[in-house]
């Protein structure tokens, strides 16, 4: 029996092998091998006998992948920031690691995996804000030109950490903020994927939990699965979305809606993947793209902002 863990090398996706384990297991997709103490391996084969045994009699499918899960934090903990960034101030706050919390960040974030306990609060406080501050200091001069009263509109807001942390430091308390999200039960991410209706993987009530906790009380959320996207209210002057459209799925399917939104005075923002190539309707079009870090892996993506159309 194979299992999706996440190899400490080539994590997200590498797969260590072999059901009855040695000292060391192998990464299928890098060859890397991970040792194990006496009292993790003890653990861990425990978790592979209680998933044999689930497997075998066909049972709930749902305590075999809290199994997987289970054995991905003995195996690899929590991923590794960057210590500079973790050192900034924390202007977004993470309320209690509830295990509602909890499940709701692992359908966004596949990769963290949370208990309901301190640690894994600060851990997410520190993570949320340090990629908060990598997408500020390169959109701060940007988003600080655009005059208040603003209208903004942010697609898939997750758990609301750039609504948090941009009212904060940008002044949006004044401004008519929306958010655009959905209820989901499983996350279906591609990178620059194609459309699909079902996208979502939010958790609505967590967000407004979220937004409460830190103050943010100006914050209109439209449930997706209820209004298109077409229907939202616009024109706005700033439309935004963090690894969402652009990112898991290609700008070029919403380029319609997106336009339609922004009018020809506003601007949209999305994260794109470093190999991000314009379209030909882009290319007609204002727009600029952004070289940027990440907060945990360090690998590279870019910022596209787009507009004003004029």
């Amino acid at each position: 029996m194979l299992v999706q863990i996440c190899c400490p090398i080539c994590r997200p996706s590498g797969r260590l092998r072999k059901a009855t384990l040695p000292r060391f297991l192998t990464c299928a997709r890098c060859g890397h091998r991970q040792l194990f103490t006496p009292s993790v391996l003890k653990r861990v084969h425990r978790l592979f006998i209680s998933m044999r045994r689930n497997h075998a009699l066909e049972k709930s499918m749902a305590s075999v992948r809290g199994a997987v899960r289970r054995i991905k934090r003995l195996i690899c903990g929590l991923p590794k920031l960057n210590s500079k960034l973790a050192n900034l101030e924390r202007v977004f706050r993470s309320p209690p690691m509830t295990p509602e919390l909890s499940r709701a960040i692992l359908l966004i974030s596949p990769h963290l995996d949370f208990r309901p306990d301190e640690a894994s609060r600060n851990f997410w406080e520190v993570e949320q804000n340090g990629t908060c501050w990598i997408e500020y200091e390169l959109l701060r001069d940007t988003l600080s030109a655009l005059s208040k009263p603003m209208r903004i509109l942010e697609i898939g807001p997750g758990l609301g950490r750039s609504l948090v942390f941009f009212s904060k430091k940008l002044g949006w308390q004044s401004c008519d903020l929306h958010a655009y999200e959905a209820d989901g039960k499983t996350t279906k991410y591609t990178i620059n994927g194609p459309r699909f209706e079902d996208s979502f993987c939010g958790t609505i009530s967590e967000l407004r939990r979220v937004l409460a906790y830190n103050g943010i009380t100006n914050v209109t959320i439209h449930d997706a699965k209820s209004v298109a996207m077409k229907d939202l209210p616009g024109p706005f002057d700033l439309l935004y979305g963090f690894y969402t459209i652009g990112f898991h799925w290609s700008l070029e399917h919403f380029f319609d809606e997106v336009l339609a939104l922004i009018g020809r005075t506003g601007i949209a923002v999305f994260t794109v993947p470093q190999d991000f190539q314009p379209f030909v309707r882009l290319l007609q079009l204002p727009y600029c793209l952004i070289d940027k870090g990440r907060m945990i892996d360090g690998n590279r993506e870019k910022l596209l902002i787009l507009g004003p159309a004029g």
